[in-house]
């Protein structure tokens, strides 16, 4: 069962990374205003305690989940929590790519 979650999991981020990758993107020469100076700063490499901060809010919203998921009973609640566990698990890879 596990195995099934992660495959699904990789599979998600493996989707949603090829559909941002598809989005059109507009080219500063197609606008008539754009100028040299128009241009956007570059990306700034994220610090360590920014994805901290990043890994305990999905921690967070992974407890609040989980406490959503104890007002349910039988297979429901299951579900519930498998789903909580596979939506952080997905968040904290994320997190970790990024680095």
């Amino acid at each position: 069962m596990k195995s099934i979650l992660n495959l699904s999991v990789a599979g998600l981020l493996a989707l949603s990374a090829s559909v941002f990758a598809a989005a059109p993107q507009a080219t500063p020469a197609a606008s008539p205003t754009a100028t040299p100076a128009a241009q956007p700063a570059p990306v700034m490499k994220e610090t360590r305690a920014e994805r901290k901060a990043e890994m305990k809010q999905i921690e967070a919203n992974e407890k609040m989940a989980l406490a959503e998921c104890k007002k349910l009973k039988g297979a429901e609640k299951k579900a519930c929590k498998k789903e909580a566990e596979a939506k952080e698990k997905a968040a904290m890879a994320q997190v970790k790519a990024k680095k």
